[in-house]
């Protein structure tokens, strides 16, 4: 069975569970999101089966899609699609966030050998090579909107660093981080940064001298910090506004009714075939391995169905 879509809290359980945090700092010029994603990508990696560097590498693209979920997105039934497309061993990944602080996701290669950039930093850029970063926003509009870049480290944060300056003219750093240990992920997590227009270079300069130095936030995650106390320790800033407190989940929305929708949308050469075969026919969800049975003659009533003339 699927989760249910989570109910919206404003009191998330800011001591152990997953959630985001919004906030305005430095005199109002700049805005920060800070979450923890720990529990999401546990879950992740259990339905994938994920090796470790393959856990990493999505559990970071999914932190980074929630982060530009809540900069982006408006409503809760406005998506946003981060797709990666590479020449690494993962070859890609593919991950939808909701304005409903939901996220799903899946590496196109879940199991592949872990290679260490140094004793204990596992090397993501290899595992995910070169490729291509697209962002697809659906806001409910006549046309989604869509943004490509060349991936620059395949490390995942710098890449939409990269993508929200280039395709958003948007200044922005971000911070992504997931802990793995020999039980798998102990900690996951990410902030977000970024100035407002009316930013002086003052700001602009001391942020950058606090951005330099400051820890990945696995290091203070294990700590025992969260993420309203890494903005602090970010932004040094005691005048600080914190707004909402969102709890995040990994939610598919996968059900049979879409999977027929799939099929259908196959066209009738396609459904003819498919409605021959005895043993009928059976689709998996990508992102959470729920498994579809289709009957040959549920395929052959499918297929009836499309081909039916409508009524004068």
């Amino acid at each position: 069975m699927n989760d249910p879509a989570p109910a919206i809290s404003s009191q998330p359980d800011v001591t152990t569970g997953d959630y985001m945090v919004s906030a305005l700092a430095l005199n109002g010029q700049v805005r920060a999101f800070a979450c923890r994603t720990t529990l999401l990508c546990q879950k992740a990696q259990a339905i994938h089966q994920m090796s470790p560097v393959a856990a990493v590498a999505l559990g970071r693209l999914m932190t980074g899609t929630l982060l530009m979920a809540e900069q982006g997105l408006k409503n809760a039934t406005d998506t946003i699609s981060l797709i990666i497309r590479s020449n690494g061993p993962l070859q890609g990944m593919t991950v939808v966030g909701t304005g409903h602080q939901t996220v799903r996701g899946y590496c196109y290669q879940p199991v592949v050998e872990t290679v260490l950039k140094r004793p204990g930093k596992l090397d993501i850029g290899q595992a995910v090579g070169e490729g291509t970063l697209t962002v697809i926003k659906d806001l409910g509009l006549k046309e989604p909107y869509m943004g490509k870049v060349e991936l620059v480290s395949g490390e995942i944060a710098e890449d939409l660093t990269y993508y929200l300056a280039s395709s958003e003219q948007t200044p922005s750093a971000v911070g992504l981080g997931v802990l793995v240990d020999a039980n798998g992920i102990s900690h996951a997590g990410g902030f977000m940064v970024q100035m407002l227009p009316d930013a002086t270079e003052e700001t602009i300069q001391y942020l950058e001298t606090r951005l330099g130095g400051f820890p990945e936030v696995t290091y203070w995650m294990q700590e025992g910090f969260n993420p309203d106390q890494i903005l602090d320790l970010l932004f040094g800033d005691p005048d600080i506004q914190y707004f909402s407190h969102k709890p995040l989940s990994y939610v598919c929305t996968c059900s049979r009714e879409r999977m027929e929708k799939n099929l259908i949308a196959l066209g009738a050469r396609e459904l003819v075939d498919l409605a021959q075969d005895p043993e009928g026919v059976n689709l998996e969800c990508h992102f959470c391995s729920n498994h579809y049975r289709f009957s040959q003659q549920q395929m052959q009533t499918l297929l009836s169905e499309l081909i039916q003339p409508r009524p004068e």
